[in-house]
C-alpha cells in the first residue's frame, strides 16, 4: 500500500506527531488489504489545522482499484481525529470486502457460471 501525506497550517512539531501517530495506526488497514497488490491500494492522508477553532481535520482516502473510500473526522486533538477516521475507514473496507465476496455467491452469477459450464459441455459433445 502506497501512502501519501498532506498537511496544511501545521507546525513542524505537529507534522512529526501526526506522521508518527498515523504510521503506528496503519497496521489494521494494511492487514485487511493483504489480498490486494501493493500498488493497487493508495492511501492519501491529509490533515488541516483550523486556527480559529483550534481543531484538526483529518481525511483518509483509500483508492482501491475498484472503489475510493473516504473517512473524514474533525477534533480538537490530532490523535482523536486520526483514531475516529481510521475506525470509519476500517468499517468501510470491511463492508467493501464483504460486498465483493457476496457478489460471488449471488444467484445470478451462479446461474451464469452454470450456463457457461453447460455450453462448454455441449461444445465438447459436438466435437
Amino acid at each position: 500500500m502506497e501512502k501519501t501525506f498532506f498537511h496544511k497550517n501545521l507546525s513542524k512539531k505537529e507534522e512529526g506527531i501526526f506522521a508518527e501517530y498515523v504510521t503506528s495506526k496503519l497496521e489494521g488497514i494494511e492487514t485487511l488489504l493483504t489480498k490486494f497488490e501493493d500498488d493497487a491500494a493508495i492511501l492519501r492522508i491529509s490533515i488541516e489545522k483550523f486556527d480559529k477553532h483550534d481543531a484538526y481535520d483529518v481525511e483518509l482516502r483509500l483508492d482501491i482499484h475498484t472503489k475510493a473510500l473516504i473517512a473524514k473526522e474533525t477534533s480538537h486533538q490530532i490523535n482523536k481525529a486520526v483514531d475516529l477516521a481510521k475506525d470509519r475507514l476500517l468499517a468501510q473496507i470491511k463492508k467493501h470486502i464483504s460486498q465483493m465476496r457476496d457478489k460471488r455467491t449471488h444467484k445470478a452469477i451462479k446461474e451464469e457460471e452454470k450456463a457457461g459450464k453447460l455450453s462448454e459441455i455441449n461444445i465438447e459433445e459436438h466435437c
